[in-house]
């Protein structure tokens, strides 16, 4: 029976705690399903109007999500809820930008040197297909923000950590929110990434981490300008 005591908000949070461990107690995987809606509701002994609620507050964090007409599944772990609260977010300290991009900058400069390691002829081959498509697009005055997204979740994927390409994702939101892409140096934009490759290409990892540093250079200044007109607004 729900506890009259509890006004709904906690209540609320009870129920998603307790789906939660329904989740991690029988060791559901991304894909299963859990139990109808009234099903739950008799099993937490709570309405199903509150089961509902709890059920909106989990597919928003990404925990689970609701197909319409075949129930209530457990979902892949995904980045969805950070990227929602950081696009917000951003609407009141700019300054995080400049942190968000120091942390793509330390893990990218890391993740490559074990990209050069790993990397194969396959990968390799469809880097350079991305550039080529880059250089037609700069040259036809196109937008290339997606083949440069591209291109650095193409390098990482060999590495086989979701996460890190997730958080690739993370970035470029940031980045657009502020309007930061595309390049306002498409030319020489593309040319740091064709550096890129090389290096990857020859597995030289400590020239590949360098000239990933080059490259988040002049987006570091950009990124510096929008936080300093945050500061002075």
């Amino acid at each position: 029976m729900e506890a009259k005591s509890l006004r709904s908000p906690a209540l609320n949070r009870a129920v998603q705690e307790r789906i939660k461990e329904n989740i991690t107690t029988n060791r559901m995987k991304p894909g299963d399903p859990l139990p109808p809606e009234a099903r739950l509701a008799a099993d937490l002994e709570v309405s199903r109007s509150s089961v509902r609620e709890a059920v909106k507050a989990l597919e928003s964090l990404g925990i689970i999500e609701v197909r319409q007409g075949a129930g209530i599944f457990v979902r892949e772990f995904n980045f969805d809820s950070v990227l929602t609260l950081l696009a917000f977010g951003l609407n009141f300290d700019p300054t995080k930008l400049s942190e968000i991009l120091q942390i793509r900058k330390l893990i990218e400069t890391a993740a490559i040197v074990e990209v050069c390691r790993r990397i194969t002829p396959a990968g390799l081959n469809k880097l350079q297909l991305l550039l080529e498509q880059w250089k037609g697009k700069v040259a036809a005055n196109e937008p290339t923000s997606e083949e440069d997204r591209a291109f650095h979740r193409t390098l990482y994927e060999v590495l086989g950590n979701k996460a890190l390409i997730a958080l690739i994702d993370v970035f470029w939101v940031a980045y657009q929110h502020y309007g930061i892409l595309p390049s306002p140096h498409p030319e020489t934009t593309l040319q740091n990434h064709f550096n890129v490759l090389e290096a990857v290409r020859n597995q030289d990892g400590a020239l590949a981490a360098q000239r990933i540093q080059a490259h988040f250079a002049g987006l570091e200044q950009l990124v510096q300008g929008i936080v300093d007109q945050g500061r002075q607004g």
